[in-house]
């Protein structure tokens, strides 16, 4: 109870809520609120430091994306790091960002250079081939819904013309995210608990799926290059970004950190169903942050 009330005074304090407000155009308090609710209602997350939390909330925030994990346009996640203090290890509660599948969509999107971006889960049942020299999957013509999952893909189409598709097996999903994501506990075997990749591991795949398809082969706007770096720091991918980082230095002084200025192609055996993406777009777009 004592970390809830600590976190409620802290982020309902002015000074708090003016920072949110000003990069969310007015909308600091209600962000604020969501916030406080999903910190309060994951026991992990509640014990994360508020500087942490607060660096991860605000990289939400700059971005204008919502942090409700059933929206998966963001999340703010708990992680335990290990530190040396002294002759004794100490482990530290944290908190981190990290996109969602949707919300790397709707940066796409606002970019203006985008026509058509998707990505979705194929599975055992309606999968025939993947054709990696030319870039196509081949799925059956009556497809489903639910199932034994296959893999994973992500397209794109720019407003040039250009297209792509890439496609991950469950198995490469799998080992990608044991390999680069912190939230992977070698000694249990498994994610930890509370954290997207054990929540929502659909989800995940797609984003992971969606990001290494914009990083390498859509121009990338500011924010895209801001939710990619931002994405990759709380991960332990290690390569070589092509977008130059423009995410301002994290400070571990509070008072610094509140006082700190402002800164395709995939091949069916029958023409798919239209209005799927315009769809999503119009639920995109009704986001206000």
């Amino acid at each position: 109870m004592a970390n809830e009330l600590t976190h409620k005074h802290f982020f309902n304090s002015p000074a708090v809520k003016q920072k949110f407000s000003e990069v969310l155009d007015g909308n600091g308090q209600q962000f604020v609120a969501s916030l406080l609710s999903i910190v309060t209602n994951n026991n992990l997350l509640a014990k994360a430091t508020n500087e942490s939390i607060m660096t991860a909330a605000m990289k939400a925030a700059t971005l204008k994306l919502p942090i409700e994990p059933s929206l998966g346009m963001a999340y703010i996640v708990p992680y335990n790091r290990n530190e040396k203090q002294g002759n004794t290890w100490v482990k530290i509660n944290e908190a981190q960002f990290q996109m969602g599948y949707k919300g790397f969509i709707q940066l796409a999107q606002r970019s203006g250079q985008i026509r058509n971006i998707n990505c979705d889960i194929v599975y055992k049942e309606e999968f025939l081939r993947y054709d990696k020299v030319y870039g196509t999957l081949h799925l059956k013509e009556e497809q489903v819904d639910s199932g034994e999952v296959e893999g994973y893909f992500a397209s794109l189409e720019l407003i040039n013309g250009f297209r792509k598709m890439i496609f991950w097996k469950k198995e490469k999903v799998i080992a990608h995210a044991q390999k680069y994501s912190k939230t992977y506990d070698k000694q249990i075997g498994d994610f930890k608990s509370g954290t997207p990749w054990k929540t929502e591991f659909d989800a995940m795949a797609q984003k992971t799926l969606i990001k290494e398809l914009l990083s390498k082969y859509a121009p990338l706007s500011t924010e895209l290059q801001e939710a990619i770096i931002a994405d990759n720091e709380d991960s332990n991918v290690n390569e070589v970004k092509r977008a130059k980082d423009v995410t301002p230095p994290e400070s571990d002084n509070l008072s610094d950190l509140l006082g700190a200025p402002e800164e395709t192609g995939v091949v069916i055996d029958h023409e798919p169903e239209n209005g799927q993406m315009d769809m999503l777009e119009d639920m995109l777009e009704g986001e206000d942050f």
